[in-house]
């Protein structure tokens, strides 16, 4: 395991989705998943990860809640929060801001520009 790589949490529900996050960001980064809000909060716990992308519409407990729980564990408050949702107008934008979270992404999206948010929220510089 490469330990110089920005260590990620996604949580999301739907299988596809994470394959094809995972696929994509696996290079780069050290991704781990989560199906839903509990199983986030205890990798959480366990884990110190850099940045968190999170689906909105989690079955057990929606996107903004999750951020909220994982904002309460220890060293948590002040990482990004990416919001990788479904949910594309504008309003949804600024409410899932407003809420929490940091960052936010529309599906459908361009694996690069997943690559150049998450980057961005972690402060990587991706010019040559």
């Amino acid at each position: 395991m490469n330990t110089n790589k920005p260590k990620l949490l996604y949580v999301e529900d739907d299988p596809m989705a994470t394959t094809l996050v995972v696929k994509n960001l696996y290079l780069r980064y050290d991704i781990h998943c989560a199906s839903d809000s509990r199983e986030a909060i205890n990798k959480a716990i366990e884990n110190n990860y850099d940045a968190f992308l999170i689906d909105i519409g989690l079955p057990s407990s929606n996107g903004m809640e999750t951020t909220k729980q994982l904002k309460e564990i220890k060293d948590n408050i002040n990482k990004p929060y990416i919001a990788v949702t479904a949910y594309a107008m504008p309003e949804y934008k600024e409410y899932f801001l407003s809420e929490g979270l940091t960052h936010y992404i529309s599906k459908p999206y361009e694996p690069k520009d997943l690559v150049k948010l998450i980057d961005e929220a972690l402060g990587i510089d991706t010019e040559p």
